[in-house]
């Protein structure tokens, strides 16, 4: 989860340094001071509006977030469960044959031999199928959670009050001003709008 949210946050760092790139040195027109109709929205002489969202504190208080994780975490716990058990099954059957080997023909010495490689392959075909199921989880767990985040967003600053909302990981800004951070009223309504939808 924090390899995602760094990658993202360096994506959204380098859009949002783009966009500040094109805003400050685009052509500006030669009629300055031209009235433009006021349509609500800031215009571009206006100071950019941002604030932060901590993802930590969101993590830890986001209901559904929590819910999700606990469930992820349910899954993957059984999944190692399985791959161990496999594995034992596989180390005590391969010692049998081990054991047994010397008592053995060539012929039963080929198939224990036979029988030991497609054990071991089952065993990594299991484990690779289930490595693949858990990464999918994850990443379709991560993505439900930023959706969810990202429309409550659009209509949380239906207003235009931000232009900017970032998330914040610890170790990935040098400053911030705290007076910017909504992760509480975030969090509060993200929380309220699942209690709803569960009514």
């Amino acid at each position: 989860m924090k390899k995602f949210l760094l990658i993202f946050n360096i994506i959204l760092l380098i859009l949002v340094g783009y966009l500040y790139y094109l805003h400050f040195t685009g052509t500006h027109s030669t009629q300055i001071n031209q009235k433009v109709p006021d349509s609500g929205q800031p215009s571009h002489n206006e100071k950019a509006k941002v604030a932060y969202i901590d993802l930590d504190s969101l993590q830890n208080n986001y209901g559904y977030y929590k819910k999700l994780k606990k469930d992820f975490e349910e899954k993957q716990t059984r999944a190692n469960d399985e791959i161990t058990a496999l594995q034992k099954r596989y180390q005590s059957r391969a010692m049998q044959l081990q054991q047994k080997a010397a008592s053995m023909s060539q012929a039963q010495q080929q198939d224990a031999m036979q029988e030991i490689n497609k054990m071991q392959q089952d065993l990594q075909e299991r484990k690779q199928n289930i490595d693949n199921d858990l990464f999918n989880a994850n990443s379709k767990m991560k993505e439900d959670i930023l959706i969810r985040i990202q429309n409550f967003l659009r209509d949380f600053n239906k207003d235009g009050k931000y232009s900017y909302i970032f998330s914040y990981e610890p170790g990935f800004m040098f400053y911030k001003d705290s007076t910017l951070n909504i992760t509480p009223e975030v969090i509060q309504g993200l929380n309220s709008l699942d209690s709803s939808k569960k009514k």
